[in-house]
């Protein structure tokens, strides 16, 4: 099997802490690079969940994350008709353009 080099930028904290973890797993970088390339293929998604640190915290107005599991019925309920109302009265965008705005701000 051939074989290639990727660069990742990392803040240096991150990676030294990422690091630390895996070694107690008696892993490292490229191994665990390696197992999530595998799922990613295998799961056809990102082989885990990205949550904020605070779900309460808003970014732009808006909240980080929705995370459906962790809402009650009645909260659910409230975020789809809140939903629905945006889409009725106009207030949407298009994800191209939400994606290209993304793009620019975190650099991908």
């Amino acid at each position: 099997m051939a074989t290639t080099t990727i660069q990742v930028r990392m803040d240096t904290a991150i990676k030294q802490q990422v690091e630390q973890k895996l070694k107690s797993m008696g892993l490292n970088m490229s191994t665990a690079v390696n197992m999530m390339a595998h799922q990613i293929i295998r799961q056809n998604r990102i082989p885990f969940e990205i949550i904020a640190d605070n779900n309460d915290t808003k970014l732009d107005g808006l909240p980080k994350s929705v995370n459906a599991d962790k809402m009650t019925d009645e909260e659910l309920r409230q975020s789809l008709l809140q939903g629905y109302q945006d889409a009725i009265e106009g207030r949407t965008r298009p994800a191209a353009e939400i994606v290209a705005e993304m793009r620019a701000k975190y650099n991908l």
